[in-house]
C-alpha cells in the first residue's frame, strides 16, 4: 500500500498570521505533522535610532521646575452677605461669633509663583494673593509650606512680589530673559500648577503675539496692558507661574487664560516684569507719573480731552483740544504709548512738553505727580457712553430732585443723573431723569448690570441698542460708542 505524504506549508513571508494559523500551526507542530521549517517567521521590530537627541525641553523642564511654587491663601470671610455652601450656612448657625452675627469660614485660594531671588523673593499676580490674610509657599514635592510675606503688589499691572524666609536653603532661582527680543514663532514653555494640584506641569508652545491689551482678569482690568500671547496651555492655578524661553530665562509671568478659546493664554512680558519687580523690593510700591488729562486717537493724532482740576496738566497751561506732538523727547504716536511713557516718566522733574494747539506749536514744560488709585477713582465718575447713571435705590440727591421734578415713582432701575454734552449718550438723545432698561438685550436693574455691559460690550464702537424709559414712554434709541480717552 502506498504511503500518504503531507506536503510542507511554504515559508511564504507573506503570509498573514492570525490567531487562528497560530493555533492551527501549534495543533500540527504538536502531533508531529509539520515541520519546524514550515513555521512562518516574525517580523524584526521596527528598527529605532538611537542616536536621535533627547527634546531640549526635558533641560529646561529640569532646570525650572524647582524654582516654581504652589501658593495657598486664605481668607476670613464675614457671613453677611456672601453667597454660602449649606455646610458654610449650617457652621455660622451652630458656630456663631461673639458678637451672635455669624461665624467666620476661611475661603481658600491656589495659584503659582516662581523664586527670582536667592533670598526669598517670590514672583506672582496680584489676583493670586488680593485679599489674603494668610500667604504660604510650597516647593513641588514637599509638604513643608513657608509663610510668605507680602512685599509689594501691584493691581494696575496684576503683579505682586513675596519674601519667604529659606531657613539656611540654598533656593534656586531664575534669571531674566528679553520679551522684546522675542520673536512670534519662538518656543515657550509654561510651567506652574494648574487647578491648584498638578503641580509642576510643564507645557509647550510658541508666542503667538506681542502687545495685546484690553483683556479682563478674574475681574480686574490691569491699567497697564502689554500681554504676550502664547498657545502654551495656561489653565486655572498657572496664573503667578514662569513663562520662560528655550533657554529657561523668564520672559513672562503667566497670567490670563481665555476660557472662550484653546491655545490662547497671555504673560506679563519679562520687561515689564523687572521693572515691576525692582520698584515693589526697594518701594513696596510702584512710583508713577501721573498728568491728569485724559487722551485719544483722532485722525490727527493723540489729543487731549478733560483736564483734571489741580492736576499737573492743569498747572503746565495745557488745554482741552491740544495735540500732543513729543513727551520727554519721545514722539507721540498714540495713547497707550503715552500712556506708559507718563507712568515711566521721573516725579517732580521739569519734563519738555510739545503740542500743537489752533494749528500752531508750542513748548512747555511739565512736572509730573504720583499716580495712585485715589486719583484714577476721583478722575470723574463712570460715563460710559458719556452717561453718569445711579441707582433708583440708592442715596445720589439728584435722584430726588429729578424723580419729583419729572414724577418718577419707581425705585428700582438706573437713572440719567448726568449727560455729557457732545458725547454718545447726548447725541442719541437721552437727557438727565431718564431711566435706563436694557441695553443689546440686557437687562439694566442695578449698576452691577450697568457694570457687566459696559465690561461686555466696552470695546464696540457699532451702534448700540437701548431701551430708554422717559415717564412712562419707552423708546429705542441708538447709541454710538466712541474712545473717550484714557486718563494719563
Amino acid at each position: 500500500m502506498r504511503m500518504r505524504s503531507y506536503s510542507t506549508v511554504p515559508a511564504d513571508p507573506r503570509l498573514r498570521i492570525t490567531p487562528l494559523t497560530t493555533v492551527v500551526f501549534a495543533v500540527l507542530l504538536v502531533l508531529g505533522l509539520l515541520p519546524v521549517s514550515a513555521v512562518p517567521a516574525l517580523a524584526d521590530p521596527v528598527a529605532v535610532n538611537e542616536d536621535v537627541p533627547r527634546s531640549p525641553f526635558v533641560t529646561v523642564g529640569d532646570a525650572v521646575r524647582p524654582t516654581v511654587v504652589s501658593i495657598r491663601i486664605t481668607k476670613a470671610i464675614d457671613a453677611g452677605g456672601v453667597d454660602r455652601s449649606p455646610l458654610q450656612e449650617m457652621y455660622r448657625q451652630f458656630f456663631p461669633d461673639q458678637e451672635g452675627k455669624g461665624g467666620r469660614f476661611e475661603n481658600p485660594g491656589t495659584g503659582s509663583g516662581f523664586v527670582i531671588d536667592p533670598s526669598g523673593e517670590v514672583l506672582t499676580n496680584h489676583h493670586v494673593i488680593n485679599g489674603a490674610d494668610e500667604i504660604y509657599v510650597r516647593f513641588a514635592g514637599e509638604t513643608l509650606e513657608y509663610p510668605a510675606e507680602l512685599v509689594g503688589s501691584d493691581p494696575l499691572t496684576d503683579l505682586a512680589l513675596l519674601r519667604i524666609e529659606p531657613a539656611g536653603r540654598d533656593l534656586p532661582y531664575l534669571g531674566y530673559g528679553d520679551s522684546d527680543a522675542l520673536m512670534v514663532g519662538d518656543w515657550v514653555v509654561a510651567i506652574g500648577n494648574p487647578f491648584g494640584n498638578l503641580e509642576g506641569s510643564m507645557t509647550v508652545g510658541i508666542l503667538s503675539a506681542k502687545g495685546r491689551g484690553d483683556l479682563s482678569i478674574q475681574g480686574l482690568t490691569p491699567r497697564y496692558q502689554d500681554f504676550l500671547q502664547t498657545d502654551a496651555s495656561i489653565n486655572f492655578g498657572n496664573s503667578g507661574g514662569p513663562l520662560v524661553d528655550i533657554r529657561g530665562r523668564v520672559i513672562g509671568v503667566n497670567t490670563a487664560v481665555n476660557t472662550a478659546g484653546q491655545g490662547i493664554g497671555f504673560a506679563v512680558p519679562s520687561r515689564m516684569v523687572k521693572h515691576i519687580h525692582e520698584q515693589l523690593a526697594t518701594n513696596g510700591r510702584v512710583i508713577r507719573g501721573y498728568l491728569g488729562a485724559t487722551a485719544q486717537d483722532t485722525p490727527q493724532g493723540v489729543v487731549l480731552g478733560d483736564v483734571v482740576p489741580g492736576s499737573p496738566a492743569e498747572a503746565a497751561g495745557l488745554l482741552t483740544g491740544d495735540r500732543l506732538v513729543r513727551f520727554a523727547g519721545q514722539p507721540i504716536v498714540d495713547q497707550r504709548q503715552l500712556l506708559f511713557l507718563v507712568a515711566e516718566t521721573p516725579v517732580g522733574q521739569d519734563i519738555p512738553c510739545e503740542i500743537e494747539r489752533d494749528g500752531r506749536p508750542q513748548e512747555m514744560n511739565v512736572t509730573l505727580a504720583e499716580l495712585n488709585p485715589g486719583q484714577l477713582a476721583k478722575a470723574g465718575p463712570d460715563q460710559w457712553l458719556g452717561l453718569e447713571v445711579a441707582d433708583l435705590s440708592g442715596s445720589d440727591p439728584r435722584l430726588e430732585r429729578l424723580s419729583m421734578t419729572l414724577g418718577i415713582e419707581s425705585t428700582t432701575g438706573l437713572m440719567v443723573v448726568a449727560v455729557k454734552p457732545g458725547h454718545p449718550g447726548a447725541e442719541a438723545g437721552i437727557r438727565p431723569g431718564d431711566v435706563l432698561v436694557a441695553i443689546e438685550d440686557r437687562d439694566l436693574p442695578d449698576l452691577a448690570a450697568w457694570k457687566a455691559a459696559r465690561h461686555a460690550l466696552g470695546g464696540r464702537r457699532d451702534a448700540l441698542n437701548m431701551l430708554v424709559r422717559t415717564g412712562a414712554n419707552e423708546r429705542f434709541v441708538q447709541v454710538t460708542p466712541r474712545d473717550a480717552g484714557t486718563l494719563q
